[in-house]
This record gives C-alpha cells, structure tokens and sequence, in this order.
C-alpha cells in the first residue's frame, strides 16, 4: 500500500510540475440567510475566467494566473456583486466566500491558504458551518490543528468543548465514552479493532488527512442511534483545485525517552522500527504441525509420556528448541523521533469533467520510557483498619512505536449537481515494549527487601492496521425540485495482533529463584489474533418542500446498514520442567534455564529418553471466539421553518440490532457430540453463546430559535440506546498480567435506553468568534456497568444495572483580541469549560457484598471515565502577511473513574492533570519552520484511591517533556 502511493505521488510529480506556477480562486457564494447559492456565476472583470457554483453546496473554483483582479459575482435577481483588489499568488489558493444581501451590498471574507476547499477548513468558515447547521456543533479547523501541532485526531479532539481523551486514543463526550459516543469518518462508522471497547482507536488517524473534526452534541434521525454523549465526524481532506505538493519533516526529543542508553527492549526483528513483524515474532512452525494432537505434543503430559516414545520425544524437542528463550531482555540506546511525510495532488479535465487526485504518506517512529514508576493493588480487608498491600512494585517501561499512513483519492463531476468520490485510507502501527516491575508482592509472600522480592517482566509487540476503502457521491436533481441524494459505502478490514507476547514472574529470595506453579503463573508465550471485516452502506435522501416560503424546508429519509464479522483467536504455550535444572540451579537466567542444554531432549537414550523443560498449550478454547455484529437502520426527519425565527427538525429512526457470538468452544462441542455419537450438550452451547436481536425506536425534536442574525437557541430532546460491544458478551476470561483479575463477558447483557435532553444558546459575534451556553440532562435505563463477578477468586464481569443519570453544563469563547486594542488584532484568544455530574446504581448484589466489608459503601458511583471538569484555554497569535502563527495551549481534566475496586474496597480513580503545550511556526516563500513544546508541566500519571483520609497509589509515572523541530515545503 505504502509503495503505492510512492509511486503514484512520482508519477503525479513529473506529470503536473508545468502547472506549479499558477495559483487558483475557491469559496462559496451564500444568500442573505446565509444557504448557498446553487448555479451563481463568478468570473474575473472582463474575461470568460471563472466557473458556476455547483448545485451541491454552492462552491466554485477556478485556476488564474498570479495577478490582482476585480471579481463579479452574479446570480438572478441580485445585483451583481464587484469584488476588487483580489490577489492571486503563485502556488496558493485564494479562498473568497461571497455573501449577497437583500440590496446590492456584499460582506466579504477573505483568506490565502493552501488546503482545498477552506469553506470547511479555515475557522471563520467552521464557525459559519455551526451556526447554520441543524445540529448543535462543536468543531475544530484543520488551519487550527495545524495550529496545535496536533498529530493525531486523538490529540486533536482535546481540544474540543466537552471532549477527553483516555488511554491517548479513546473520545470522552460530555464525560461519557466507549458504547455513549459514535465515532465516523465522512459519516461512516470507524470500527474498533479492540476487543475490549467499542470506541474506534482515534490515534490511527493522522491529522495531515484531516479537513474538519465537528461532536455534534445533540441528535437527529441521520446520526446513528448509539449516540449519548455525542457523535464525533472525522471529515477527510477535500481534493485539491489545482496542482499541490509538500514534504515535511520533523525531529522530537523527549529526556525520559529519547538517547537513553536504559532503554529497555527484546529482538523483536528489523521491522519494529516502522511497527511491522518482519516474521520474527511468528510461531514456530512446529507448534502448526503438531497442533492436530495425533501425537499429543503439545499436551501437558507430554514430557511425561515422551520418556518412553521415541516420536513423541521428539516432537517435543523440537516444539522446546523451536520456540526456544525468548525471555531475555537487553537494553539498547534510543534513537530520536521523527516524522516525515509527503502529499501531492492536482485537478485537470478529461473533456470537461473536472477530476480531482491526491495522495499522503506519512511514516514515524517515536520513543516513550518512565524509570521508576509505581504500581499498586490494595483491598479493604474489613477489620477496620487502612487498605491491605497486594503487591507495590517499581514499574519500569520502554515503548518503541512504529507508524506508517497514507490516502489515496480521487474525485469527478459529471456535471455542475453530481460529485462522485473514491479514497483508500491506510494506517499501520505497531509498539515493541519492554516492561519490569519489580518490588514487594504480599500476596505471594516476597516483602519486596533486597533478599526477598517479587519480579514480573513482559515483551510485548502490538501491531494494529486499519484500511477502508471508500465510495460516495452526493447528486442533486434540478428536474425534480433540488433533490438531494447522498450515499456511500466502504469496506474496512482491521486487525489487532500481538504474535508472542512473552510474560514470567517469579520470586528472588537470596540465591533462590522461586517460580512455583502453583503460586505463579507459568512462564508462557501468547499469540492473539484479531480480524475484523466490516462493510457498511448509507443513503440519504432530502426532499425540498414549501421552498418559495423558506429554504430550509425539506424532508430526510434514508437508511444504513452495518455488518461485521470477528475472529478473536488466543494460544498460550506454558513452559513445564520434567527433569531439568531448576530456574534456581540456573540462576534465575533464562538463558540458562531455556538453553539448548535444558530444553526438549536433555539425555537417555532410545526408549529412555530424559527431559528437561518442555512446552505445552494451555490455551483455554473458551477464549477464542467468532462474532457477527449487524445493524440495520432507516429514519425519516423533516426540517421545518415555523416561523422566519424558529426551525423546527423532527422524526423518527429505528435500528434492528444482532449480535452473534460464539466461543471456540460451540464447533468443538458439535464436533465431540459427532465423533462420539452422542447428544450436543445444550447448556455448554447456550453457556458460550451471546445472541442479541432487539429492534428500538428513536424519536428526536430539535428547535433552533434565531434569537437575532447572530445568535441562536436550541433546545432538543432524543431517546437513544447503546450497545454492548462483542467482547463484554463474549463469554471468556481473559488473562491480567501483574496479579489483575480476570474479566469475564456476560451473554445476558441487554441493550441500554436513555432520553437526552439538551439546550443551548450561542453567539456569533464576528466572523470566526462564538460565545455559547449548554446544558443538558441524561436518564439511562438498564445501563452497562463493570461489577464483580461472583466467585472464588476476584473477577470481573459486566451487568446492566436499573438506572443512572448524569447532567452539566459547558461555557466557549472564542473571541479576536482587537477590541481591547488595535495592537491585538491578531491575537484571538479561545477558551471552553464542561462541568459534568454523573450517578449510576451499582448492581444490587455487589453493594450486599460490599457493604459486609464496608458498612460505608456506597450504593452509586461516577461513570467510567467521567471528570467533573474538563477546561480549555487557547491564545493564538496569526499575521498571514508575515507568516507567523503562534498558539499556547492549555488542558485540564479532573479526577475521572479508571476502575472499581476490590470487593468493598474503594474505586480507583486517574488523578486530574494539565497540559500545557507551545507551537511556533514561520512560513518564508513555501517553506514553514515550526517548533513545538508540549506536556510543558509534565504531570505525574497517577490513579489512585482514598480511604479513610489515606492516599493510596495504585500507578505513577511521568512522560516527560516533548521538544519538536520542523520543517515543510509546499506548492
């Protein structure tokens, strides 16, 4: 994929280089209700240079040789509009967006940039996208994201009102995240390729792809049905009106991270370096041969039985020596980050269809370490007394991450009323860590002393990709009254691999090194697999009515339908001693103790055969599993102008969900039950089966009350649901390392309803300002809760609970510095704050449970993820003449819910934290240099727990201070 677009991009360079000279002229012409004005002419003072607007949003373009021009801008019934002084510049691209009033005056904005299509770009154009919009919005510019240095739409969305982000990846809106809140791309589900969330991984998307990130706040019947907190649309770069290229690179230090000499890694092969298994870390090919079990190979008898069989012994020498150590880490000097990336694109004719091409490529590599961290577990022992240490270990951490991305995409138009686009999009990444705790374990018995401690070590390698391939067209029909047809389609394969995730643990007491089965778990390799295929469809259809009363008149229907099939695959292979030296005789080295020496056949002979440590799966079938995730959706919505000052937009959609999981464990019942001629065990396949198949209702009313020309009031009601994800009904547990418990799925989850209630009033006070005011109120029914999982040993699972609420309000400002003094004009300062409450009851049984052990133990607790305050505050300095931008960024969160604790222990919260972040960047002909400085206060990471007025700590690290240098080159 990455070398096609190489290719393509050279080719798109030598093709189009005569046409790096000119420049072109962009924007929308708009009436004075601000819709877009459809078969407008504009065109320069005295020549046949210009183009029509289109018939679907009101835009043109036009390419024009470097110069200074009067425009006309002319439409039936209006007078023509005379633009003067209107400059064109080599290699830019003037964006001039034309607004006719009801006289012959005209307002005009204009701006040079070089990203197509700025109407939906540049932040006056975003603010204007708000204010019109149905929805009530919050968006972010591409000109602003650039601003920040952002380099992920992850890292972007924090910066948007009422948004988190947890985990660097996962979107929080209005405090409520994973299943509450829908991520799309170009209005199409982005699909997790994690099992554990239903969140898409926003970190896979780079922001050099990116026009507009817009969280729409309040529902109608066109968004999907699992919405709550808010859906967030990730909307890709538009293509460009004339010939365009650039290169761009850049180079981050961080002192915890990057020329360290302690970094800590494993050989993982030469490919980790852009976030590929080169074929290192693939199972041996032994553990596929012997897999059927004829032999019995890789049975945990085996080192048993193959004393006395000749093949068995040795099958099971080679499995051991074939899969060999792996265990040994080492520590190597990390190198700096870097980031290079490349674009290019251009729009010729073929006859006199205008087609448009562009292409990305984007590849990094970045370094993340913390030296002496911590990381903790404690339990309310119910005495009375303070919290009982589990473990409390030093956590020492070294990520490698990888990353390679790019775009492909084309787009045509027939005719002025038809546009028709197709894309590709690639994301690779994968992260090669290294990671030791070492300290005191009281649940094992080591207190952590210098003669008697617990150490635990992993090497890990995470690879996830994502590609979707995309097609969409938006048509309107001038012979039938301006009907709109919107549709699209797109096919994503995704996956999530960790080939050879390597743990062990074990205790050093002087000179014993102590690896007990029974207390520990075994030395083991892990291989997941995870695939995705996901295919959706969507169209909409909007039908104008009563347009000679308002323009905004019109009904919506459509549908949409999404399917996707998994496959989540797990193998573990455990390391077992029949006579072998022991780990203490060895040292306590795993060079030692898993050498050639050691391993498979030690000694003996035929038909006697002495092993030494040997291999064998102790994978669980129940936790392998397929699953099948369908959606259908269809809605109808009318918008409707009640008055000149009041809308009104209402209707109906309506969703069928089901979803279909099954362990491994299903097909091998069915097969057993046929091998051995007997009856399928009904209740082992109902016991590892989820099935959902429930059809909901979803009514919305939104009002718009244009309180004046710049100012608006919404008020909005919706029902909603949320869906459990195929993992949470997946019926497996999965291994925690380091001690965590197991988490189990439950096939009984049931989906979640809630009624959502919002209001909001907002000011436009100039071109690119806003002041505005929300509120709103949130009641779930049968909400998906985390809670314990009755048993021996702590588990967790998840349940639906009664009910739950959360509530709050969110302030933004965003306002030019001019009005102080003129000598601030180019200063726009930029400010957001939610403050957000949430309650949820916790399932019945485990506050009985709880309250044995604590008679203080709460009946409620916050939603996952959810900070009381989340706060943003921006002071940008821009002169476009001059080439400066300038931004310091602010961000701040309060403690939010991580985890619940141990039975009648207290809840693990993630300390509250700021952020503060510098970009500088200076644009000289078409070179832009940029520094950056970002995590400026480096905070500690901390989640933690209060009990009793004691602090308890359960992780804690620092990620150090980034400094980046930059630099680009663009036409």
């Amino acid at each position: 994929m990455l070398n096609r677009i190489f290719i393509l991009a050279a080719l798109l360079v030598l093709a189009t280089t005569v046409f790096a000279q000119t420049g072109a002229i962009s924007g929308t012409v708009y009436d004075e209700d601000g819709f877009p004005m459809l078969g407008a002419n504009v065109v320069i003072q005295g020549t046949t240079i210009g183009a029509q607007t289109d018939f679907i949003e009101g835009k043109y373009q036009f390419k024009a040789d470097p110069g200074t021009y009067i425009l006309v801008a002319s439409y039936v019934g209006y007078g023509d509009q005379l633009i003067e002084g209107v400059v064109v510049k080599a290699n830019e691209t003037t964006i001039l967006d034309v607004n006719f009033s009801g006289d012959t005056g005209v307002e005009l904005e204009l701006d040079v940039t070089v990203t197509a299509k700025a109407i939906n770009s540049g932040e006056v154009a975003v603010m204007k996208l708000r204010q019109n919009d149905i929805n009530a919005k919050d968006m972010i510019s591409s000109q602003e994201i650039k601003s920040l240095g952002s380099g992920t739409a992850a890292a972007a969305l924090t910066k948007v009102t009422g948004t988190t982000v947890v985990d660097g990846k996962y979107v929080y809106v209005r405090g409520l995240g994973d299943r509450y809140s829908a991520t799309t791309i170009n209005g199409l589900r982005l699909p997790s390729i994690d099992p554990y969330r239903n969140s898409a991984q926003l970190d896979l998307i780079p922001t050099s792809i990116l026009d507009n990130i817009s969280a729409s706040k309040t529902f109608t019947p066109d968004l999907p049905g699992d919405f709550t907190g808010g859906s967030v649309d990730i909307k890709i770069k538009a293509l460009p009106e004339r010939f365009t290229w650039g290169i761009s690179a850049s180079g981050g230090y961080n002192g915890q991270a990057n020329l360290q000499d302690n970094f800590v890694t494993y050989d993982a092969g030469d490919g980790i370096g852009l976030g590929y298994n080169d074929g290192t870390l693939d199972r041996p090919a032994s553990l596929n041969q012997y897999a059927d079990g004829e032999l019995g190979v890789l049975e945990s008898n085996a080192g048993r039985r193959a004393r006395r069989d000749d093949d068995l012994a040795a099958g099971v020498d080679q499995v051991a020596n074939e899969l060999g150590n792996g265990f040994d880490l080492n520590s190597k000097n990390s190198g700096l980050d870097y980031n290079l990336s490349a674009n290019i694109g251009n729009q010729f004719k073929i006859g006199s269809m205008p087609v448009g091409v562009f292409a990305t490529a984007s590849v990094s590599q970045d370094f993340s370490q913390y030296n002496n961290g911590r990381r903790g577990n404690f339990v309310n022992p119910g005495d009375g007394g303070p919290l009982q240490e589990i473990y409390d270990v030093r956590d020492d951490k070294s990520t490698q991450a990888g990353k390679v991305g790019g775009m492909l995409g084309l787009s045509f138009k027939p005719s002025p009323s038809n546009e028709i686009t197709l894309y590709s999009l690639y994301s690779h990444q994968g992260f090669t860590e290294g990671r030791v705790l070492q300290g005191s374990n009281e649940n094992k018995g080591a207190s952590g002393d210098a003669d008697n401690f617990y150490r635990s070590q992993a090497s890990t390698f995470l690879e996830r990709e994502l590609i979707n391939y995309v097609a969409q067209g938006e048509h309107v029909l001038t012979g039938l009254g301006g009907v709109k047809i919107d549709w699209t389609a797109n096919y994503v394969n995704s996956e999530q691999n960790e080939p050879d995730l390597r743990f062990a643990e074990y205790i050093q007491q002087g000179e014993n090194f102590i690896i007990d089965p029974s207390q520990f778990s075994r030395p083991s390799r892990f291989f997941r697999e995870l695939a995705d295929d996901s295919y959706q469809g969507k169209l909409d259809i909007t039908i104008p009515f009563l347009q000679s009363k308002s323009r905004a008149n019109n009904f919506k229907i459509g549908g949409q339908y999404q399917t996707k099939e998994r496959n989540f695959n797990e193998n573990i292979f455990a390391y077992d001693n029949r006579s072998g030296i022991s780990f203490s005789q060895a040292g306590g080295d795993f060079g030692t103790w898993l050498g050639p020496d050691n391993l498979g056949i030690i000694g003996g002979e035929s038909g006697r055969n002495e092993i030494g440590v040997f291999v064998f799966d102790n994978s669980n079938l129940a936790n392998s599993y397929t699953g099948t995730f369908d959606v259908a959706a269809a809605y109808g919505m009318f918008t409707y102008e009640v008055t000149p000052r009041l809308k009104a937009v209402a209707g109906l959609r309506t969703e069928q969900t089901t979803i279909l999981v099954e362990s491994a464990v299903v097909p091998n019942e069915i097969a057993m039950a046929t091998e051995n001629m007997r009856e399928v065990d009904q209740d082992r396949i109902d016991d590892n089966t989820a099935n959902i198949d429930e059809t909901n209702f979803m009514p919305a009313l939104n009002l718009i009350f244009k309180a004046t020309e710049k100012s608006n009031l919404r008020l909005g009601f919706s029902q909603t649901i949320a869906r459990p994800n195929m993992r949470e009904v997946a019926p497996f547990g999965s291994f925690g390392f380091l001690g965590e418990p197991t988490v189990f799925g439950n096939p009984d989850l049931e989906l979640t309803n809630i009624d959502n209630f919002d209001l909001r009033y907002e000011i436009f006070p100039n071109a690119g300002e806003v002041i505005a005011f929300s509120a709103f109120y949130k009641q779930f029914t049968n909400p998906i809760v985390t809670t314990f999982r009755l048993s021996g040993e702590q588990q967790f699972t998840w349940t639906n609970s009664e009910s739950a609420d959360l509530y709050g309000i969110e302030l933004e400002f965003r306002k030019s510095l001019g009005f102080l003094s003129e000598k601030l004009q180019n200063f726009t300062f930029s400010s957001n704050l939610a403050y957000i409450q949430s309650s949820q009851e916790i399932d019945a049984r485990e506050v009985e449970l709880g309250q044995a052990v604590d008679p203080e133990f709460s009946g409620d607790r916050v939603f996952n993820g959810q900070s009381d305050i989340v706060a943003n505050a921006n002071l940008a300095f821009r002169t476009p003449e001059t080439g400066w931008d300038a931004i310091i960024a602010y961000n701040y969160f309060s403690d939010r819910l991580q985890s619940i604790g141990a039975v009648g222990s207290p809840d693990i919260f993630e300390q509250g934290r700021s952020q503060l972040d510098i970009s500088v960047s200076k644009t000289i002909n078409n070179f832009k240099f940029s520094f950056r400085a970002r995590n400026l206060l480096n905070p500690d990471f901390k989640t933690f727990s209060d009990f009793k007025g004691q602090e308890y700590i359960f992780s804690q690290y620092t990620r150090g201070r980034d400094i980046s240098l930059g630099v680009s080159y663009s036409l």
